[in-house]
């Protein structure tokens, strides 16, 4: 532990100073920042949160089935048709007519359909036996079906409005999923350029462990104490040492850049990073099996989301099954009309009729029509069944598999969460136990190698030696760091796969409110 610390302590210093001498504003980044940037600016995750405000409007777009809606007609025609009949004085029949037409429909949720209508008209002629000319009429009707097998209830008809609402949880679900899953990204490249830079510093150290030594040699070269070949010895030491410390280099830069990546930065210096593998192992402390399964099975948005598809199976099997049904439909009409126009006095065979009840401006057709001078109703039934009906029994048996896929797929997300949980607990214990051996490890390479220097200095050692014992030290600390991380990748994998890896860390996204 005193030789873990000193080394991060180097590493924390280095990077320190290197964050001074940078002007981009990411001086300190430390985990939680980097992810809630990641969260903020990911390109990817901000494609998967569009899908929630797109299956709203999928949900407004189903309940507008049952707005209600509104129609109008108007229309005027003229005939002229040439006649032989003795009740015209001119050589044609003549008729203009000036309608209007307006229905307010709407569609309810138990099935039924309901039509009301207002149709009037103005009609002029030039037959002598119409007693009104011109003649104004007004209809207004009342139409209305209300099924009573097929599509009848609130659950046949709204089986789309609760499927778009399901949809629109399962979108916002699919977004925490996703939230979930970019935090796990980040936190294992974070700890990864941890990792890397911590092991960067390893090298680094090596490389003056053997810089000194060859300076050393050097010396005692000029002073004639040693050969030559133990100066060239440590100058090879010098370059493979260089060699691994490019070697480094290169994995933290790639580890900056997928970094980097993840945020959405164009930049990013890796220097400027808050370490993750500085915290103690001793502060991790494992979940319990049973713990963490129930925690994934109460926190994990991808099982809450297949949860939800179960739900939409449930409503397709039992619109199917309606579906099924014979078609019987209870159909009523029920209407009032009025009469009106100018008389005339229209004469038959030397016969004058009498006065026209019915005379009267337009205003007495809707006067008539209101008081239902003339009426009109109708009730019926409807009834219609494919013969076999086969198609419908199709769609009920395809509804009942996917019910079944989404059982199984449902029972096969929860064995790999199962498996998930396993793998991470396993990665925590055994990392944990290995930064133990590794502690020991670093104690013993730390006594060895300054035993050596002890014997160098007396003459009774050489440079072989030296550099051998030194890379047992720089193996032994690299390994305390790669156990050390790997403990932490664990921790980091076993609080995703409970579905609170952002909890963890403060952050606390909201599931969209469904709607009602």
């Amino acid at each position: 532990m005193r030789c873990l610390s000193l080394v991060l302590l180097m590493i924390l210093s280095a990077a320190s100073g290197a964050a001074g001498e940078r002007a981009d504003g990411l001086a300190g980044l430390t985990l939680r920042a980097a992810l809630a940037r990641g969260l903020a600016e990911n390109l990817e995750l901000r494609v998967t949160a569009a899908e929630t405000p797109l299956s709203a409007e999928r949900t407004t777009i189903a309940e507008a089935v049952f707005d209600a809606r509104l129609e109008v007609e108007a229309e005027t025609s003229a005939e002229r048709t040439p006649t032989a009949s003795v009740f015209t004085r001119d050589r044609y029949d003549r008729l203009r007519e000036y309608t209007g037409w307006a229905a307010l429909s709407k569609g309810f949720r138990t099935g039924l359909e309901g039509s009301l209508s207002l149709e009037t008209w103005r009609r002029t002629t030039n037959s002598s036996v119409t007693g009104l000319d011109p003649q104004y009429r007004s209809y207004l009707t009342l139409d209305l079906v209300q099924p009573l097998l097929r599509d009848a209830g609130r659950a046949a008809n709204t089986a789309d409005l609760r499927i778009a609402r399901q949809r629109q949880r399962q979108a916002g679900l699919a977004f925490l999923d996703q939230a979930r899953i970019l935090g796990s990204r980040i936190e294992q490249v974070f700890i990864e350029l941890s990792r890397s830079y911590g092991t960067l510093e390893m090298r680094r150290l090596a490389r003056t462990l053997a810089e000194e030594l060859l300076a050393g040699n050097r010396r005692k070269f000029e002073a004639g104490l040693i050969p030559v070949s133990e100066v060239q010895e440590a100058e090879t030491a010098v370059a493979a040492r260089e060699e691994e410390v490019l070697l480094a280099r290169q994995q933290v830069e790639v580890a900056a850049n997928n970094l980097r990546d993840l945020l959405e930065m164009e930049q990013l210096g890796t220097s400027a990073l808050a370490l993750v593998v500085k915290e103690s192992p001793e502060a991790i402390e494992p979940l319990e099996r049973g713990e963490a399964l129930a925690l994934a099975l109460d926190n994990r948005p991808d099982l809450e989301e297949q949860r939800v598809e179960l739900a939409v199976r449930d409503i397709r099997v039992a619109f199917a099954d309606n579906q099924q049904l014979p078609r019987l439909d209870l159909a009523a009409t029920l209407g009032a009309n009025g009469l009106s126009g100018s008389a005339q006095s229209p004469s038959f065979a030397g016969a004058a009729a009498g006065p026209n009840p019915f005379r009267g401006g337009y205003e007495d057709s809707l006067s008539g029509m209101a008081e239902a001078d003339g009426y009109q109703w109708a009730v019926g039934l409807t009834f219609s069944q494919p013969l076999g009906n086969r198609a419908a029994e199709a769609r009920a048996r395809q509804a009942r598999l996917r019910k079944r896929q989404a059982i199984d797929r449902l029972h096969r997300l929860e064995n790999r969460i199962a498996t998930e949980v396993d793998n991470a607990l396993t990665i925590v214990t055994r990392s944990l136990e290995r930064v133990a051996v590794a502690d020991r490890f670093v104690a013993l390479a730390e006594t060895t190698l300054d035993q050596e220097m002890q014997r160098l200095k007396a003459g009774l050692s050489d440079t072989f030696r030296v550099l051998d014992f030194q890379e047992e030290l720089i193996a032994a600390r690299i390994r305390r760091i790669n156990a050390t991380a790997d403990a932490e990748t664990g921790q980091a994998d076993l609080f995703a796969a409970v579905g609170l890896n952002l909890e963890r860390h403060g952050i606390l996204p909201e599931l969209p409110a469904a709607r009602n």
